[in-house]
């Protein structure tokens, strides 16, 4: 991706998870004592930024002022960088953000946070596809499950904003669904009583509707892109031919609801299992 502004780009997932695949990973550290320095005011910047918004301009030159310095620590530069990050998510100044985010996965492609904010700041601009895009890879690439955990929790906070503006502009009133009642919808299983997967017989209505189900979870969750088709199959494999349920499945993928999870394994138990009646 070219340094253009995150507003003047295409909103275009694709192109995000292109810029990914082409970065190599960083050469190991060496020790260095500007390094330990740009540590040291590190450590200063991080003080004044969690002192709150009149401490900010202070933060702001202690993290420049490492960034200058760091010269042989990738991970370092990094973390700096991703915290400037932040920073400048607080201060809104969204594109400069941006710009930080993406020198500190070239720097550590494993940074979470990283990818986390660089969600956020596409996010602010309204640059939805390339926001869960960025997500996507932090549930793929991110060296901690905190980050994880954070990156699925964005996501699903934006599939449900999204749904509620289409419904508002549509004129629609959500009906709330209570988790009880979404993990008595469905079946997450297609096992008789010998074991062994149900063979059932399905209307072509019937098979439309999984179909376009399927579907939009894929579309909603960017799931045709290499890193989740590749984190899907790696656990549907795992299961050894055991039948997937929606509980287990969302354990793995925290994003999607149980209901979500229910109609998306629906339809991949349909392809497998099902005989359809036309």
């Amino acid at each position: 991706m070219e340094d253009a502004k995150l507003g003047d780009m295409p909103d275009d997932g694709d192109m995000v998870r292109s810029w990914i695949h082409k970065l190599e990973a960083p050469p190991k550290p060496s020790e260095s004592v500007l390094d330990e320095k740009a540590m040291e005011l590190k450590a200063i910047g991080n003080k004044a930024f969690r002192a709150g918004p009149e401490k900010y301009d202070e933060a702001l030159e202690k993290y420049s002022d490492a960034i200058k310095i760091c010269e042989t620590n990738p991970k370092l530069k990094s973390t700096l960088h991703s915290n400037r990050a932040l920073l400048y998510l607080h201060k809104k100044e969204y594109n400069l953000a941006y710009a930080d985010t993406k020198i500190a996965v070239e720097n550590d492609p494993g940074n979470g946070k990283a990818y986390v904010r660089a969600g956020q700041a596409c996010e602010k601009i309204g640059k939805m596809k390339m926001a869960m895009a960025w997500l996507n890879l932090a549930l793929d690439r991110a060296d901690t499950r905190k980050a994880k955990s954070h990156a699925a929790t964005l996501l699903k906070k934006m599939v449900e904003e999204e749904a509620l503006r289409q419904q508002s502009v549509a004129g629609k009133t959500k009906i709330p669904i209570s988790q009880a009642q979404m993990q008595g919808m469905g079946s997450t299983t297609a096992l008789g009583s010998d074991g062994k997967p149900v063979q059932k017989l399905m209307s072509t209505e019937e098979l439309k509707e999984r179909k376009a189900k399927f579907d939009t979870i894929v579309k909603r969750y960017n799931l045709n892109a290499l890193e989740p088709q590749n984190a899907i199959a790696d656990y549907l494999t795992g299961l050894n031919g055991k039948v997937a349920t929606a509980e287990d499945f969302i354990k793995r993928f925290p994003m999607m609801s149980v209901q979500e999870a229910v109609d998306f394994l629906s339809w991949i138990q349909v392809k497998n299992h099902v005989y359809y009646l036309y």
